[in-house]
């Protein structure tokens, strides 16, 4: 990373790592700060990072100590992973010092992330974050933030950006213009790299929820199917559908009177293709009372469509569709267990790597969720996504942080919203329980 302090290191490090983490490469972060404070310098002063010869050197040896682990742990991996040198490296020459140590180790590529900030709206609200870590926690507030802005000052005056005659011309860097404004890439080629600049492109800290909720109970289910699909709901699906949208109604005007809300704040509906999808879509329009929530449908919208009115937007995409069953679709739980013995062991024993015959494991799932997971990111509006158990799971796990072997056994209810807020370093989540399920509704297989 590079950077000036507050200028949101850390935050794009913790998105980074969530995401590389999702695409299955092992990543870790190695903080200069955190470093510094565990070898007992926490709470040092603005002095501590002036630029006298002494404070230089043991700045530059807490730098070099944390890289040497950052090294030391890229070692010991075989595959492709990363690891990210979380500190403010802004010199042309702490940088060239970076490069070279990595060239040292075969394999080893540097690249560098730069954050640039002039937002001051980002940076009073970053420069606050700041007065809460250790080095200011016990501090008077109005003498921990002119110690820190004081930082900053000391920082500034020796600041150089990532310039591309840096290395020779060769040095490969990200440049990040008020978290996501403008992007600049230069020598970044190659998947990993391309799927970084890619990623990091999307983000942004505008606030907003996004509402994570199983289909509406349906027939099929009732019946225990795997990977229903028909439309026909439940009355108790149905009565879910109404109390959906007034959660909704709810929680949008409360976003308006908070001033959450964008220009272009229509609440996205993300949904998978299958009839059950769009017969709960259906549902829960027609039920509500308010024009922002509100369609009459008419048989319009279609797999793969958009339906837009005022106040919001629907679409659907097979991205979205259940974890595919393969042979085992359209049979009963029981059905399975008496026909395919083999397979119900299988999947017992490894429910995420498990996959049907001519279907699908719950590793398939998260590889095609990567393009949902990035518009999740990209969207400044608040969303809600219907789709069946196992791509809920998923996108659960992504946003919480789930380990991914912990994924096919996340407890998702029946008429349940999850309410997921990110945030700049977590993501805050809620769950509310709307409307109960028909006592006969099976427990789901996936």
């Amino acid at each position: 990373m590079v950077g000036l302090p507050a200028r949101g290191k850390s935050y794009i490090t913790k998105m980074l790592m969530r995401y590389l983490t999702w695409s299955g490469f092992p990543v870790k972060s190695f903080n200069a700060g955190n470093l510094r404070r565990q070898g007992g310098n926490a709470g040092a002063s603005a002095q501590f990072f002036s630029s006298t010869e002494e404070a230089t050197k043991r700045r530059e040896a807490i730098a070099d100590a944390c890289m040497a682990e950052a090294i030391e742990w890229l070692r010991m991996h075989k595959s492709v992973c990363v690891a990210i040198f979380d500190a403010t490296n802004t010199t042309k020459r702490r940088r060239q010092r970076l490069i070279d140590r990595c060239r040292q180790v075969t394999g080893i590529t540097a690249v560098f992330v730069e954050s640039i900030c002039d937002n001051k709206e980002i940076l009073e609200r970053n420069y606050s974050l700041k007065l809460a870590n250790d080095d200011y926690r016990t501090m008077d507030p109005a003498k921990a933030r002119a110690d820190f802005i004081q930082r900053v000052k000391e920082y500034e005056t020796r600041y150089q950006t990532v310039a591309d005659t840096e290395d020779g011309g060769e040095i490969c860097y990200i440049k990040l213009f008020n978290v996501g404004q403008k992007v600049e890439m230069h020598h970044c080629s190659g998947y990993l790299m391309s799927q970084i600049g890619f990623f990091l492109s999307n983000i942004h800290i505008s606030p907003r929820c996004i509402w994570l909720t199983r289909h509406a109970e349906s027939e099929d289910q009732l019946s225990g199917i795997l990977g229903s699909h028909r439309g026909e709901l439940t009355k108790n699906g149905r009565n879910y559908c109404r109390e959906l949208s007034a959660f909704l109604r709810k929680c949008r005007r409360e976003m308006e009177e908070a001033g959450q809300v964008e220009t272009s704040g229509d609440i996205l509906v993300l949904m998978g293709t299958a009839p059950v999808h769009y017969s709960t879509l259906q549902a829960m329009m027609m039920r509500g009372s308010s024009p922002n929530l509100t369609s009459d449908l008419n048989g319009e919208f279609t797999p793969g469509g958009a339906l837009h009115c005022k106040g919001f937007q629907a679409m659907s995409t097979s991205l979205l569709n259940e974890l595919d069953g393969g042979v085992c679709n359209g049979l009963s739980y029981a059905e399975i267990q008496q026909d395919y013995p083999d397979l119900w062991g299988a999947r017992e024993r490894d429910k995420l790597n498990f996959r049907y015959p001519n279907g699908e494991s719950y590793k398939d799932v998260i590889g095609r969720l990567r393009p949902i997971i990035i518009e999740l990111e990209r969207q400044r509006r608040s969303i809600l996504v219907i789709s069946h158990l196992a791509v809920q799971r998923c996108l659960y796990a992504y946003f919480t942080g789930t380990p991914m072997e912990e994924i096919p056994f996340l407890e998702m209810d029946m008429h349940t919203v999850a309410e997921l807020r990110p945030g700049a370093f977590d993501c805050e989540v809620r769950t509310v329980k709307l409307w109960e399920t028909s006592p006969e509704c099976p427990t789901p297989l996936k």
